[in-house]
């Protein structure tokens, strides 16, 4: 069964969630350069209401490295017995938008995002897809009550 999305469309997607990390230098090196704290997991204050997400990780590269990895990204639920991690973390690319598709639960979420350890800095965008989210099916069985003249 096929999903009919239209994921193009700018205004088909709600900004939820964007902030930045500095990680924290506690000491310099015998040299004079800071030696920086790894950032802590990232627990975003937003609870999502939809299963497609696009999430994006920028931080400072540099000088003559090429990083891609921006770490993981998990989805935890809440239930009767408390928050509970949901499917297997999904890795991200660094610097460009990364389209989360969740199992279609109609259940509120939270997310938690991860960065590297040698990030010295980290900002986090998220957006959630609000746009038309239907199926073929529901596309036949319309198709079939006008058919039927229901």
């Amino acid at each position: 069964m096929a999903r009919n999305l239209q994921l193009g469309i700018e205004s088909n997607w709600a900004l939820q969630y964007s902030d930045s990390f500095p990680a924290v230098t506690y000491i310099n090196d015998s040299a004079g350069k800071p030696i920086y704290e790894k950032i802590t997991e990232i627990s975003i204050p937003v609870v999502f209401d939809k299963p497609i997400i696009a999430v994006s990780v920028v931080t400072t590269v540099p000088v003559g490295k090429i990083w891609k990895y921006a770490g993981y990204l998990r989805r935890s639920l809440t239930s009767g017995l408390g928050a509970s991690f949901v499917g297997e973390p999904e890795s991200l690319f660094l610097g460009k938008f990364n389209l989360i598709v969740f199992d279609d639960l109609n259940i509120n979420y939270s997310l938690s995002l991860q960065v590297p350890k040698w990030f010295i800095n980290a900002n986090i965008t998220i957006y959630q897809y609000e746009g038309t989210d239907t199926t073929t099916l529901e596309n036949d069985v319309a198709a079939i009550k006008t058919a039927l003249g229901i």
